[in-house]
């Protein structure tokens, strides 16, 4: 099952505005046409690239399985692998769970799923 999990980190204020809504569209959808997220040995640095410093997030736990909309695999040159990329609206009920995430006194996080 840990093989169908992927993750995308949103702030818990943006998360209220949508929890009861039954889809999350987040402005990247119509910025870029998907949502951004991560494997589990990539959310680490993903949480450290893009969220470093933040307070008051969430981790979305997804199974691919439940995921209405297209899941793409694509390269991101800048980082050199695929991350998945769901093509349209999440339906909430594909995430199994929600965590709290806050950095550390250095503004990290240390956080790693594996397939082991």
């Amino acid at each position: 099952m840990q093989n169908d999990l992927i993750f995308h980190i949103v702030e818990k204020k943006a998360w209220k505005n949508i929890e009861n809504r039954g889809e999350y569209s987040p402005e990247s959808i119509e910025l870029e046409g998907f949502i951004h997220c991560s494997t589990g040995h990539q959310i680490n640095d993903t949480a450290n690239r893009i969220f470093k410093d933040k307070r008051h997030l969430l981790l979305l736990i997804i199974d691919t399985n439940r995921v209405e909309a297209p899941i793409k695999y694509e390269k991101v040159p800048e980082q050199g692998e695929k991350f998945p990329h769901i093509y349209g609206p999440l339906n909430t009920n594909a995430i199994l769970d929600r965590i709290s995430l806050n950095p550390d006194k250095n503004g990290q996080f240390h956080l790693e799923f594996t397939s082991d």
